[in-house]
């Protein structure tokens, strides 16, 4: 009883304190609490993190295009001499090479074969000229066409950077009043194919080969009496004056340029030497003078003469053309004339005057004869190249198998050493066709040598007048 008295009066407490006002607490002064807190020291670590970065390169220019603002967009034709179809693959690789060295500037070949001349004649009288132009230096080729107003003067536009990648000699040929006209391109060594099947019928070895010029009609003369054959010496029609300078040791004219000089007795002596060649029936008329060299080789190839003067580059013409020939074939250093020096280059790309397109037409002459075009070249033919870095390669220094190769180590020092000596001529188109007129005269007509060379000389002074 009492226990359940308690518990009902602790329930009634509850329930009183729980309805009971809340009280309100009495005002006390304000205290300052103070709160502790804890900082702890934060430590910033520097830690190296590789990040990867992908970036695309920006294709920079390519070192081997050398020559500036060349045009964009431009057009340009090119013209060979002789080179397709044997070397259609080595220029459509360089022009590529080209294309892609100078974008957007794309090139037209074309290659030119017995009709060159004519048609390049043709080309200039019509304003139409190719831009970039295959030339032979040993022809005169370059000179003739410079002396014509037809050829762009390369100085003001090739850096001396570019022009000292070639043998100063070949850069120095072809000059005309002072400015120059042409990259050399690929050069030929001077020598003689030999048949040496005729050279036996006659009694001879490739050693009975005279060393100069002056030793030629003796060895005709035995060959033609032993074997009826005839040489195929060829005069060369469109450069005489250079001919009578390497061969006869001739002055053609006078130190200060204004008389010409070639009816010397040297010049009368050398052209002597050819008249009692032709009187003796010792040489083949239609090959000692014409301006088509594919008479004399043609004969060569043949079998019908004994020997033929030109570079090793075509001895793989006579293998393709006549592989029995090829087992009597030898080469023979050709011999010198009087002035001591066996030739000058063999060829030059130039530029038309009239290209609309100058740097781009340069940039591609100067581009099919750097080194590393014109040791592809070499590497198919046995040419060489008209720059020293080419020779650094391993193809010249290895031995030589085939025939063709058989000059290639001595190839360096033969280029290095061609020079063209002969002065400038004035009119000098002009003057050859006056002197080739009265040299045919000589030969094929009875008129005396001196007299023929002096009134060419008389005509050619009326031009300097």
């Amino acid at each position: 009883m009492r226990t359940k008295l308690f518990v009902l009066f602790v329930l009634v407490s509850l329930v009183l304190s729980a309805c009971a006002p809340t009280a309100t607490p009495a005002a006390v002064e304000p205290e300052t609490i103070r709160e502790t807190v804890v900082v702890k020291e934060t430590q910033i670590v520097e830690k190296e993190v590789e990040v990867q970065v992908v970036v695309t390169p920006t294709p920079g220019p390519n070192p081997d295009a050398v020559i500036p603002n060349v045009e964009e967009g431009a057009e340009i034709t090119m013209w060979t001499f002789w080179l397709s179809p044997t070397f259609d693959e080595y220029v459509k690789n360089a022009i590529a090479g080209f294309e892609a060295a100078y974008p957007g500037v794309t090139v037209k070949w074309e290659d030119h074969q017995a009709t060159f001349r004519d048609d390049l004649n043709n080309g200039f009288a019509a304003g139409n000229a190719p831009d970039v132009i295959n030339l032979s230096i040993s022809e005169g080729w370059v000179t003739q066409y410079a002396s014509e107003g037809n050829l762009l003067a390369l100085d003001e536009y090739v850096p001396q950077a570019v022009i000292d990648t070639y043998f100063p000699n070949l850069w120095e040929q072809q000059v005309v009043d002072g400015k120059h006209y042409q990259f050399p391109y690929y050069q030929g060594i001077n020598v003689n194919l030999v048949n040496k099947q005729i050279f036996e019928q006659a009694g001879l070895t490739v050693e009975d080969f005279p060393k100069t010029i002056d030793g030629l009609p003796a060895l005709c003369k035995t060959i033609k009496d032993a074997t009826g054959k005839l040489c195929d010496i060829r005069l060369t029609t469109s450069d005489l004056l250079a001919q009578m300078v390497y061969e006869g040791g001739v002055e053609i004219i006078n130190e200060d340029g204004t008389a010409f000089t070639f009816d010397s007795p040297e010049a009368v002596e050398w052209l002597q030497m050819y008249v009692d060649m032709v009187k003796d029936g010792l040489v083949d008329r239609t090959a000692l003078v014409t301006d088509n060299d594919r008479v004399g080789l043609d004969l060569f190839i043949s079998g019908q003469a004994p020997f033929y003067a030109t570079g090793p580059n075509l001895i793989r013409e006579v293998r393709t053309s006549n592989p029995a020939l090829y087992g009597y074939l030898d080469v023979v250093n050709s011999p010198v004339g009087k002035s001591g020096v066996v030739g000058k280059g063999l060829m030059a790309m130039s530029v038309s005057a009239s290209t609309q397109y100058p740097n781009a037409a340069i940039a591609l002459a100067q581009w099919m004869t750097n080194a590393k075009t014109n040791i592809e070249l070499s590497k198919l033919a046995a040419v060489y190249p008209s720059t020293p870095a080419s020779y650094d390669d391993p193809f010249f220094s290895a031995a030589p198998v085939a025939i063709e190769d058989s000059a290639k180590p001595r190839a360096k020092d033969a280029v290095a050493q061609l020079a063209d000596i002969v002065p400038a001529v004035p009119e000098k188109l002009a003057v050859n066709e006056i002197v080739l007129q009265e040299i045919q005269e000589a030969l094929f007509n009875g008129k005396d040598p001196q007299q023929a060379l002096s009134d060419a000389v008389a005509a050619a002074n009326e031009l300097l007048k």
